[in-house]
């Protein structure tokens, strides 16, 4: 059972649902598919492989969120100054438009994975709101249905 790092959480309800983590130790942008048959988020979840410039612009991304989060939780920013409003950080707007558009153009790996996601340890003493490092163990389910 191989575990892979988890390089970006961008959103987690229920669970982790997108990102970016490695597959065999190559990055991936990640997002769990919603199964509306059940009318739930299970931890399925289709895979893109991302080169080297997805991966230098997400993670500038990721470091302005990450640099305002911890203002944020020291009481030196408020919601209101979220990166993720837009309007806020120009830079970071321009890098979610421009992964927004490679995502939509980049193809998913034939199978859809099963993830299980665990947190790194040392994290115990984190606020339970703070993002947290993590790692992923992914499993091939079978082939997608368009």
């Amino acid at each position: 059972m191989r575990r892979d790092a988890v390089h970006i959480v961008w959103d987690c309800w229920d669970g982790v649902r997108t990102g970016i983590a490695d597959l065999n130790g190559s990055p991936h942008y990640f997002a769990s598919q919603f199964d509306h048959e059940a009318d739930e988020w299970p931890d399925n979840f289709k895979l893109i492989p991302v080169g080297p410039e997805f991966m230098r612009r997400a993670k500038r991304n990721w470091s302005i969120y990450r640099a305002w989060e911890r203002k944020y939780r020291a009481g030196e920013a408020d919601l209101k100054s979220h990166p993720g409003h837009g309007g806020v950080d120009a830079e970071h707007d321009e890098l979610n438009a421009w992964l927004d558009e490679q995502i939509a153009q980049l193809l998913a790996l034939p199978s859809l994975y099963r993830a299980e996601f665990r947190r790194m340890p040392g994290q115990e003493d984190l606020a339970a709101s703070l993002v947290r490092e993590w790692e992923v163990v992914w499993s091939p389910l079978s082939a997608q249905a368009d």
